[in-house]
């Protein structure tokens, strides 16, 4: 199957990755060539045809008018198997930090926790087969193109993928907003996987009894919960932080990284 996604930097990125996913492009006639200067680099390097059409025919194949003039033609997305997860975690020597995502219905609700786990170093990122949204365009252009660089994987039982996460030695804690843990008194410097519910129902019952701990956010205004894109954002960032050796976000080097907030 075909998929087509558009914008910039989502297709920069999908051309970013080896063997690329992208078949085709297509660019709108009289669009100014110099943003898209590393995207036809990148397509000409690969051999990946570009082509030209009205401005009309791109919004038909997008389904929406802000495609900023630019298409992709994509195969099928690749999902990683949980081994292949694990493993890649194994490799970086690093405490492990794991987003589980379960049953999540919104494709931006998912492209924006993809996009923050990929911002926060998470080593992979797991969704349901089913009662779910799959990696569509939505979800690729709602992460910016961080789909293509997280291993994310689906799997048929959340509740057995917790399990052998478990057996690996990491903690599991569901995010909950009746959680008896503030998330800031939990102890987020451990091999971990974070668990974030679906926008209404929350953790289903079965995985929430997987998880070794529950935590809640405090909240102080009258809005009693948080979408899930929020949530799993400011539980992440709260267990990245925990694991620098001081404040704020550092490279490698230890140098302070420049972000875009």
């Amino acid at each position: 199957m075909i998929h087509i996604i558009h914008g910039i930097h989502p297709i920069h990125q999908a051309l970013k990755i080896h063997p690329s996913p992208i078949r085709g492009i297509t660019i709108s006639r009289g669009r100014d060539r110099g943003s898209l200067a590393e995207i036809l680099r990148l397509a000409k390097e690969r051999a990946i045809s570009v082509q030209w059409a009205d401005r009309r025919e791109l919004t038909r194949m997008a389904k929406t008018a802000s495609h900023q003039g630019i298409v992709a033609h994509m195969g099928e997305f690749r999902y990683a198997e949980i081994d292949e997860i694990v493993q890649r975690w194994e490799s970086t020597g690093e405490k492990a930090l794991f987003l589980i995502v379960d049953c999540v219905e919104d494709p931006g609700n998912l492209g924006g926790l993809i996009r923050t786990a990929n911002a926060f170093g998470v080593h992979g990122v797991v969704i349901p087969k089913d009662r779910a949204t799959t990696i569509t365009p939505v979800v690729i252009k709602a992460s910016v193109g961080a789909a293509f660089h997280t291993p994310i994987a689906r799997v048929t039982n959340i509740a057995a993928c917790l399990e052998y996460l478990k057996k690996r030695g990491v903690w599991v804690l569901g995010a909950e907003a009746e959680g008896q843990c503030p998330i800031y008194d939990c102890d987020l410097d451990a091999d971990l996987a974070i668990v974030i519910g679906s926008e209404g129902r929350g953790i289903r019952p079965l995985v929430k009894r997987k998880c070794d701990f529950l935590a809640s956010i405090p909240l102080r205004g009258e809005v009693t919960s948080l979408n899930a894109s929020v949530a799993g954002a400011l539980i992440l960032y709260e267990a990245l932080r925990r694991r620098l050796p001081g404040k704020g976000s550092h490279d490698k080097a230890g140098n302070p990284r420049k972000g875009d907030f």
